[in-house]
């Protein structure tokens, strides 16, 4: 029987790619899964409704409605993008993989999508610069009070390992480039400052330069599909407390990503100066890409110094570098023109529910 995998957001940027890069893989253990996507909505759930997969639209907080689909459906691996600072949709996954293996005997797998921002200064990471293969888990559990996603993290491999549910804790860098999903094509950051730039008129600096770490979503995309491939395969991977894998393709400065932004926008007379200024206030920050104050320092000037060195143990070899990404900043500049900020469960996860 071929294996089952469900996609949570998979209406999502990271989730609506990775979807799509395991229904077009033409080799190895990926291709002939079954492919679950479960969305938030009965809009996302239509735009996949062409495409050769399984849609859920799955209330992912419902821990009885996850337990059942898991069950009902031999789910041998979850993929989760939908968030990573709302604990309880991770333990329903965990619960329903759990409650899956206990009925089938089978093993069921985690791969749990956080964030590099829990590994960053300006979130309180006491620890300075970390390796992906020193003991993450027990420096985040020393800092956990500090930062949601570092409680969700060791919430997850606590749970993990109490309920015999093999985990992957996967950690993107910031995103770009247009995804290949069927509903949100794009990443939150890179568009939200254009955006902003556009309502501005000029585009803003933090007055720290901080180099951002970076990744293509193609590939961050292929890194999943090669994952998959190696979970079903067989191979003994580090998993659970020891299963970090950080992600980066190429760093560059926060400043000289914004200088060249500012260039391209003032050509096309979309902003008044090709001159940064300097943001007034965190506050100001914040009104302009949407997100509690809180966030837009870790979101938008955010600089984790890690390193990473699990993730060539599955032969991921990144096709984009900095230079590929400063020469294509057009490129996201139109695609923002066409698609505009779509709605983001990550933008939305941040916001009060009263805001939402």
């Amino acid at each position: 029987m071929a294996p089952h995998i469900l996609v949570t957001g998979a209406g999502g940027y990271i989730g609506g790619s990775i979807a799509a890069d395991l229904l077009n893989a033409k080799e190895g253990f990926t291709k002939g899964t079954e492919i679950h996507a479960a969305v938030r909505s009965q809009e996302q759930a239509q735009s996949l409704s062409g495409l050769a997969v399984n849609v859920a639209h799955l209330d992912l907080g419902d821990k009885k409605l996850v337990e059942n689909y898991l069950l009902s459906h031999d789910i041998d691996i979850v993929i989760n993008t939908a968030t990573s600072i709302d604990r309880t949709v991770a333990l329903n996954l965990i619960s329903g993989l759990s409650a899956r293996r206990a009925a089938t005997g089978k093993e069921s797998y985690l791969i749990h999508t956080s964030g590099l921002s829990a590994f960053d200064e300006v979130t309180s990471w006491p620890f300075g610069p970390i390796k992906d293969t020193d003991a993450v888990y027990d420096l985040e559990s020393k800092s956990k009070n500090t930062y949601i996603v570092r409680q969700v993290d060791t919430l997850i491999v606590e749970h993990c390992k109490a309920s015999g549910v093999m985990l992957f804790m996967i950690f993107p860098p910031t995103l770009h480039g247009r995804g290949s999903g069927t509903w949100n094509q794009l990443s939150p950051q890179i568009p939200s400052l254009i955006k902003a730039g556009v309502k501005e008129r000029r585009v803003y600096k933090f007055p720290d330069s901080r180099d951002a770490i970076l990744a293509h979503i193609s590939d961050i995309a292929a890194f999943f599909t090669l994952l998959v491939n190696a979970i079903l395969r067989g191979d003994r991977l580090p998993e659970g407390q020891d299963g970090y894998y950080f992600l980066v393709s190429h760093e560059v400065s926060w400043w000289e990503i914004l200088e060249k932004l500012a260039a391209r926008l003032y050509a096309r007379g979309l902003i008044d100066s090709p001159d940064l200024d300097v943001w007034p206030s965190e506050k100001v920050v914040a009104e302009a890409v949407g997100v509690p104050v809180r966030f837009a320092h870790s979101m938008w000037n955010a600089s984790a110094k890690i390193t990473c060195e699990r993730q060539s143990i599955l032969g991921w070899q990144p096709k984009w570098n900095k230079e590929q990404f400063l020469s294509r900043l057009d490129d996201e500049i139109d695609d923002f023109l066409e698609l505009g900020l779509p709605k983001s469960s990550l933008l939305d996860s941040l916001k009060p529910k009263s805001a939402q």
